[in-house]
């Protein structure tokens, strides 16, 4: 398949991008600064474009003939600093689209994006961690989705996984919900984010989660 990778100099948008390499997908990584995405990942078949995120009209011309869209962009931001990254850029996105028929996009959140009493956060995250650090990431997370739910001709699919750590892409198996977190994680805290990748890769030709946001988290094979 023809994927553009937006977001793809970050740690998930690497493993995204060497990842679909490796399987024999067309990739082409839309970056603005071209040389440092040469030096993370110094392979010939992938293409790089230089990308002017300003609207619509300049992301458009890159999306040409591409079969999925994957976004991995995120932010790092200050408790109280104002966070309108994920809407802003998957507004410019979805539009740029919607401009060349490309329907299929698979992009990332987190856990607790939103609200569910049925499903609560634990209490680390629900009085100290929300409130304090991400309260303001996660919330523009949460509109971003709801913009995408509202989006009727787009087949999206949002991966929200748990707390990122690095390391190698595994063989372990993946539990889902479609929830604001997975309940049933044999132990594990927090998830790769080579196989974050390996998850999002693998949602692309799938319509189980199709137009749906989905938690996930690797665990050991039973």
């Amino acid at each position: 398949m023809r994927l553009a990778v937006f977001g793809a100099t970050g740690p998930t948008g690497l493993e995204v991008v060497q990842q679909a390499l490796a399987q024999g997908h067309d990739v082409t990584a839309l970056v603005r600064d071209p040389d440092k995405m040469a030096a993370l990942v110094p392979n010939k078949d992938l293409k790089i474009e230089k990308m002017d995120f300003s609207s619509a009209d300049t992301v458009e011309p890159h999306l040409q003939d591409k079969d999925v869209v994957l976004s991995c962009l995120g932010i790092r931001s200050w408790p109280w600093s104002t966070v309108t990254l994920y809407t802003d850029s998957m507004k410019v996105i979805v539009a740029a689209m919607r401009k060349n028929n490309v329907k299929r996009l698979v992009c990332m959140t987190s856990w607790f994006t939103t609200d569910d009493p049925s499903n609560p956060p634990f209490f680390l995250m629900r009085w100290i961690i929300k409130p304090l650090f991400l309260g303001r990431v996660l919330a523009n997370m949460a509109q971003m989705e709801k913009y995408l739910q509202e989006c009727g001709d787009i087949n999206f699919t949002v991966v929200r996984p748990p707390h990122l750590t690095m390391g190698p892409v595994t063989d372990m198996q993946f539990c889902t919900e479609e929830g604001p977190q997975v309940l049933n994680t044999d132990g594990m805290r927090g998830m790769c984010r080579a196989d974050v990748a390996r998850f999002m890769l693998s949602t692309m030709s799938s319509e189980e989660w199709l137009r749906k946001c989905v938690a996930v988290i690797a665990v050991p094979k039973k």
